[in-house]
This record gives C-alpha cells, sequence and structure tokens, in this order.
C-alpha cells in the first residue's frame, strides 16, 4: 500500500511538471509575438517621421481637386455678349485700288449713259481711268477667288476677303503670278489698267471696281474712307 501511494505522488508530480512547462513554453511564445508586433509597429511609425498621421491633415481624395489639371468634369463656359465676333463694315477700309481718280460713280438708284452701249443703264461699281499699264492693287487681305477672261467684259480678278465680303477688279491685265486659291494681302499688286472690257471701250483705259456684301453690290464709297478715299 505504502508503495502504490509512492507512485501515485510520483506519477502526480510528473505530470506537475509537464503542466509547468507546458505553461512556461506557451508564455515565452506569446511573449515573442507581442514583441514582434511591437518591433513592426515601431518601423512603421519611423517610416512617418515616428509621428501617428492626423486624420485631420489626410488630403481628401473624395473629390477632384480643383488644381489638378483634371477638368473633364466641367461645362465649357459660353463666350460673354461682349466679345467680337466678325468684323462689322465700319471698321473695314480699304486702299485705293490705283493712283487714279474716279470717272464714273456707283448708282445703285439711278442710272447713267454708257456711250459704249448707247443707253441708260445701272452702274455697278467706280471705273477709276488711268492710262494702261497703271497697276491696280488689292485693297483688303483676302484670298484670290477667280480670274476669268471672256470677250465682252475682258480679264476679271475676284478677291474673297471672308465675312461674305468680295472686291471684284475688271478691265485690267491680270499680274502673272496670281492663280486661284493664293492669298493676298493689303496693298498687293493685281495687275495693271486695260482697256480689255468691250463693254466700256469708247471709255477708255481704265479699272472697273467693284464690291459685293452678301452677293449683293455694294457701294464701293461706303469702304473707301478717310484718307484712303
Amino acid at each position: 500500500m505504502a508503495e502504490k501511494t509512492k507512485k501515485a505522488k510520483t506519477t502526480t508530480k510528473k505530470n506537475l511538471l509537464y503542466i509547468l512547462w507546458i505553461l512556461a513554453l506557451v508564455a515565452v511564445m506569446v511573449t515573442a509575438v507581442i514583441v514582434v508586433s511591437n518591433l513592426t509597429a515601431s518601423n512603421n511609425l519611423a517610416g512617418n517621421g515616428g509621428e501617428i498621421p492626423d486624420s485631420s491633415t489626410v488630403p481628401d481624395t473624395s473629390s477632384p481637386n480643383p488644381d489638378s489639371g483634371d477638368n473633364s468634369g466641367d461645362e465649357p463656359e459660353a463666350p460673354g455678349d461682349d466679345e467680337p465676333t466678325t468684323p462689322t463694315d465700319g471698321k473695314i477700309v480699304f486702299a485705293m485700288p490705283c493712283d487714279a481718280l474716279a470717272s464714273k460713280g456707283y448708282t445703285a438708284d439711278t442710272i447713267v449713259y454708257s456711250s459704249t452701249l448707247g443707253l441708260y443703264t445701272g452702274h455697278m461699281g467706280i471705273d477709276f481711268a488711268a492710262p494702261a499699264g497703271t497697276e491696280v492693287y488689292c485693297v483688303y487681305d483676302g484670298v484670290i477667288e477667280s480670274i476669268t477672261t471672256t470677250y465682252l467684259t475682258g480679264t476679271t480678278v475676284v478677291v474673297d476677303h471672308g465675312n461674305d465680303l468680295k472686291t471684284v477688279y475688271n478691265s485690267i491685265e491680270a499680274n502673272e503670278a496670281l492663280y486661284q486659291g493664293a492669298k493676298v494681302s493689303k496693298g498687293d499688286l493685281i495687275g495693271t489698267v486695260s482697256d480689255n472690257n468691250k463693254q466700256e471701250y469708247k471709255d477708255g483705259a481704265h479699272l472697273h471696281f467693284e464690291v459685293l456684301k452678301g452677293g449683293k453690290y455694294a457701294d464701293p464709297d461706303e469702304y473707301l474712307v478717310g484718307d484712303e478715299k
């Protein structure tokens, strides 16, 4: 009986030592986990200057930054009513088409006598009487729309100035360097005065100059103003 009691005590002692060993092992493992967690947290803080970011200083990325340059969601601004569109007639001033005086004016509502045709008719331009060979100039910036020659009207050059405004140079010898679509500037040489307009040959050599606005004849005097006239 005493021997059994002794064996029981020995077994209990062994079990107690085994339990204590397990508890110590668990304690070591828990301590190791805590140490590793603390080291990781310390490293993260070191990367942020050792300070925990303040939520009030973190930029809000939920809305677009107005300074980021991304304005894809913005609607384009409509142009203001005071922004210029097309130039008005009053702001356009022609250069003189040639160095000569007007010999026959523009008549929209009246008629004039044509010595060549022997009748009274309208005159939709201004004639500038000048010797053959007198230089003819472009009166305003534009593009050569056409260069045509017929037996009755002679050679005619039409310049498109944009905004439905065109000028017509008739009874001339066109500059050989001109071609349809060529850009011309105010003061460029269009050609020279001629007498090749058979409909007005009795008027002698002259430039017949017309202005078209919106496809209709306009008085060239409206554009030949001030010192240019």
